[in-house]
C-alpha cells in the first residue's frame, strides 16, 4: 500500500505515436500534435544542434551512450513510479537506474496528495502534448514534477529547456482540468553521485514556450 496520498483526477488522456522523427500523440477527439519534447528538440538553437552533432562525431561510442541514458532514465522513473504506487520494485534494474533512485529519493519523499503520473496530456490551445512524471504537491505546493538523470552535474542554465518543457505540462493540466499548477519541479540525479533540485514558477517560462511553438509552427 501506498503511503502517499493519491487524489486522481480523471479526464481521457491523449494515446502516443511514435513516428521516425519524433514522438506524436492523437487526443480523444482524433487531433495528432507533436510530443513538447519534440517540438523543443526541432527548435533547438544552431549553436546547440552543432553542439550535439559535433559531439556525436568525436565520440566513438555516441549510440551506445544514448541507448544507454534511454535506459536508464526509463529505470529509473519506473523506479519512482512504483514507489510512489507502493508497488514492489521492478526485477533486476542496472545498478546506475537504482543508484539514481535512491540518490533522488529525500527529493520524492518531499511530494504527496499525488494527482497523477505518467500523465498523457495534450493541448488544443497550443497544440502539443506530452507525458509529465508526476502532478502533485511538492512541500504542499500544487506542481508539475520531472525527474532527469544525467552523466554530469548540471548548471541551471542548461536545464531551460526542461523548464519549458514542464511549463507547457502545467499548463496542458489547466486546459484540461481547469486546476492551475503552481510551480515546477525539475529533480536531477548525476552520475556524481550528486542531486539537485530546481523550483520554478511557470509564468516565467509561458513567453519563450509561446515563442518556440510560434518557430515550430512557422518552419
Amino acid at each position: 500500500m501506498s503511503k502517499f496520498n493519491h487524489i486522481p483526477i480523471n479526464f481521457t488522456q491523449s494515446q502516443l505515436i511514435e513516428k521516425d522523427d519524433g514522438h506524436y500523440y492523437q487526443t480523444p477527439s482524433g487531433k495528432i500534435y507533436p510530443s513538447i519534447t519534440t517540438m523543443l528538440q526541432k527548435t533547438q538553437s544552431i549553436e546547440k544542434q552543432q553542439s550535439l552533432q559535433q559531439w556525436r562525431e568525436q565520440e566513438v561510442a555516441s549510440n551506445y551512450i544514448t541507448q544507454e541514458a534511454a535506459i536508464i532514465g526509463s529505470e529509473t522513473h519506473k523506479l519512482i513510479e512504483n514507489y510512489l504506487n507502493g508497488l514492489e520494485t521492478m526485477e533486476k534494474p542496472r545498478l546506475l537506474s537504482e543508484a539514481h533512485f535512491s540518490n533522488l529519493l529525500p527529493f520524492v519523499d518531499k511530494i504527496n496528495d499525488i494527482h497523477g503520473i505518467e500523465l498523457r496530456l495534450y493541448s488544443d490551445k497550443m497544440k502539443l502534448a506530452g507525458t509529465s512524471d508526476c502532478v502533485a504537491k511538492y512541500d504542499g505546493t500544487l506542481s508539475i514534477i520531472d525527474y532527469k538523470t544525467k552523466r554530469s552535474n548540471q548548471k541551471e542554465e542548461w536545464l531551460t529547456d526542461h523548464f519549458i518543457q514542464a511549463t507547457s505540462y502545467g499548463e496542458m493540466f489547466r486546459e484540461l482540468t481547469g486546476i492551475k499548477i503552481d510551480q515546477i519541479v525539475i529533480l536531477v540525479s548525476s552520475e556524481k553521485n550528486t542531486r539537485t533540485e530546481f523550483i520554478k514558477n511557470p509564468n516565467d517560462y509561458l513567453d519563450i514556450l509561446e515563442k518556440r511553438i510560434s518557430q515550430y509552427y512557422s518552419s
